[in-house]
């Protein structure tokens, strides 16, 4: 592969029951670009979108439209945060509200930027996108395994390559997200 693509190793599909209890950061429509970026906790899906936050939605549901829609999707699971569940929920909670929605100023990665950066305490100053993330937190063993969903196709010896973007790459799907939702 080329510099064009950044390489991610996988474990394995997603097993049914493996999102209980833990915490992922998900690449979902992983083969798109940009791929949409948010967290799972405790079963809650939180991120947000261009038309506002998912504040604690069911991951379960969200699971079983990836598997249903046959939607190519990451799942990094990671280490919890030294923090009790209560405070992890709080905090995402409250950062994910302090961003609302998917802007020319925004990008789902900015509230994920600043829950890592109270979490882990990962200075995200050099963080522009995910594949910039994903090492930082390979460092620091906060990535404990990878797994996907739809992508058997996409994989070469256990690898997904997320084709690397800018941040006219961002805005454009962002303009033509919106162009869709004008349409529709």
């Amino acid at each position: 592969m080329d510099d064009h693509f950044f390489p991610i190793i996988v474990n394995e599909a997603l097993p049914d029951k493996e999102i209980k209890d833990k915490f992922f950061l998900f690449l979902f429509r992983a083969t798109r670009i940009p791929p949409h970026i948010g967290l799972i906790f405790n079963d809650k899906v939180y991120d947000i979108t261009l038309v506002g936050p998912n504040l604690g939605t069911d991951a379960v549901t969200f699971i079983t439209t990836i598997k249903k829609k046959y939607t190519k999707t990451l799942f990094l699971e990671l280490a919890k945060p030294n923090f009790t569940d209560e405070e992890i929920e709080s905090i995402l909670l409250s950062e994910i509200k302090k961003f609302n929605n998917v802007s020319q100023e925004n990008s789902c990665l900015s509230p994920i930027k600043t829950v890592f950066n109270q979490f882990f305490d990962i200075n995200m100053d050099i963080v522009n996108y995910i594949f910039d993330l994903i090492p930082l937190l390979h460092q620091k063993n906060i990535i404990k395994q990878v797994f996907h969903l739809n992508l058997d196709r996409n994989l070469q010896k256990n690898t997904f390559y997320l084709q690397t973007y800018n941040q006219n790459d961002i805005q454009q799907s962002i303009k033509a997200l919106n162009r869709k939702d004008i349409i529709c």
